[in-house]
């Protein structure tokens, strides 16, 4: 399952479901990796681990987008 860190809070990380675009909460101790907003992150055997290369190609599609914007 695949999913999107919106926000960490303290001891939570609130990420949002790719499949169901629902938000969901879960403990950050079931992070194995130091994480940021904004990460894809794959939850396997209960742990997450950031999926690096779809992460890079979300922040690249976003970073055009703005670059689009900025031109009007």
């Amino acid at each position: 399952m695949k999913y999107i860190v919106d926000r960490i809070e303290e001891n939570i990380v609130i990420c949002e479901n790719q499949e169901t675009k629902k938000i969901e909460e879960f403990e950050k101790i079931n992070f194995s990796e130091e994480i940021k907003d904004g990460d894809v992150v794959i939850l396997e055997n209960n742990k997450f681990k950031i999926d690096r290369k779809e992460t890079d190609k979300r922040k690249e599609e976003i970073n055009d987008l703005m670059k689009k914007l900025m031109k009007g």
